[in-house]
């Protein structure tokens, strides 16, 4: 049975999260440009941040399954907004990774225990309260990406993070004060399941499987993200930074849109089994991706390539979490769940390495390349 009240709670400091976060997104490179801090310390701060929290998620997954989720949820709203609240006062590179590994880390934090709560909370109504919960907050970051900007240049630097750390502090105090969680797991039952020589047993063959499928679909999505989507539509179209933050504006807000409504989808369609709604949607994502490079205009390259998420990803997101979430054992949820994300992200290290080769042969290649490793993606999906 779902809890309204902790739904609630969790949607509405999720949509302060994901304002405070798409602020972020954009402040921090600006703030850091400002400093005269070059590209390539920027690459340092972002790759010592990534190498802080590369482990962290399995390790908090496991010890949420012991001590609950809302402590680590309330925990990382506080960290993230102490960063974003200390960023300003700092100038130097080293502060600065500092910082941003506080703030990744609550990042990491929050996405070890957000599903697992969602899902405790509304188990039978998973999918459609995931896909709210998380289109909001999609469209709250677009909210944050596209107000970057003017607060800065309204109010500074100071004034601009002030109000990012707010956020995220106004969303802790709404999980802490409202926020049950409806779960009880003890300390010696986890200790039992987690012990010497059952970790194999109890992670499910189709866990394996969407471990590994992800590798190849996180290869694929990185590809054609990150810095590639950018410099994609940069390069090809010579496109402004203004024109390119409102066509990446667009393109969070055409994930968040269908994911309020894109349950209706996946339950108004009784002729196919969740797993082939996974297949058509990871498919029609690659297509439209690589469809994306054969427009020579602007407009109609654009399009299309936007077309990705609301016939892609904002389906096959909610329905590869609701997946996992149905595979992992109830006693060792967070876990199961973090063992699976943290195996994907391999793929979104060999992603960008896949971008960088092809995109400097030809800026097409990496659109037509990932595309295609995101199509390959649904054969390993066969034995699930």
């Amino acid at each position: 049975m779902a809890s309204r009240t902790g739904l609630i709670a969790l949607t509405v400091s999720t949509w302060f999260f994901g304002f405070s976060s798409g602020l972020y997104e954009i402040l921090l490179p600006l703030y850091m440009d400002s400093l005269s801090i070059s590209l390539m310390d920027i690459g340092y701060v972002f790759t010592i941040s990534a190498l802080f929290i590369a482990f962290l998620s399995i390790l908090l997954g496991a010890k949420s399954d012991i001590y609950g989720r809302k402590i680590f949820m309330t925990s990382a709203l506080l960290l993230g907004g102490f960063s974003h609240l200390l960023t300003p006062f700092f100038s130097s590179v080293t502060m600065m990774a500092i910082v941003k590994t506080m703030f990744d880390s609550a990042v990491a934090v929050r996405g070890a225990v957000f599903t697992p709560m969602v899902y405790e909370q509304d188990r039978h109504g998973f999918i459609s309260s995931y896909s709210r919960i998380s289109g909001l907050e999609f469209i709250s970051q677009a909210i944050g990406l596209i107000s970057a900007g003017l607060l800065v240049s309204i109010f500074g630097y100071k004034v601009a993070f002030t109000i990012s750390s707010i956020l995220q502090i106004i969303g802790f105090l709404i999980l802490a004060f409202f926020f049950k969680e409806n779960r009880k797991v003890r300390e010696k039952d986890f200790l039992k399941i987690n012990g010497e020589g059952n970790v194999k047993k109890k992670f499910s063959r189709e866990l394996k499987v969407l471990s590994v499928s992800g590798i190849v679909l996180l290869a694929g999505s990185s590809a054609t993200h990150l810095f590639t989507m950018t410099l994609f539509f940069s390069k090809k179209f010579s496109l402004s930074p203004e024109a390119l933050s409102i066509l990446m504006t667009m393109h969070r807000l055409s994930l968040g849109v269908p994911m309020l409504y894109n349950d209706r989808i996946i339950k108004g369609s009784k002729r196919l089994s969740y797993k082939s709604f996974l297949m058509l949607f990871t498919t029609m994502q690659g297509l439209f991706t690589a469809l994306a490079t054969v427009p020579q205009g602007f407009l109609a390259s654009a399009f299309i390539w936007l077309l990705h998420d609301p016939f892609g990803a904002s389906v096959w997101f909610t329905l590869r979490n609701f997946l996992i979430q149905k595979y992992a054992g109830d006693k060792t949820r967070g876990r199961d769940y973090n063992i699976v994300s943290f195996i994907s992200s391999v793929g979104n290290i060999i992603g960008p390495f896949i971008a960088g080769y092809f995109g400097s042969i030809d800026i097409n290649l990496p659109f037509l390349i990932g595309g295609l490793i995101m199509i390959l993606s649904n054969l390993l999906l066969i034995p699930l």
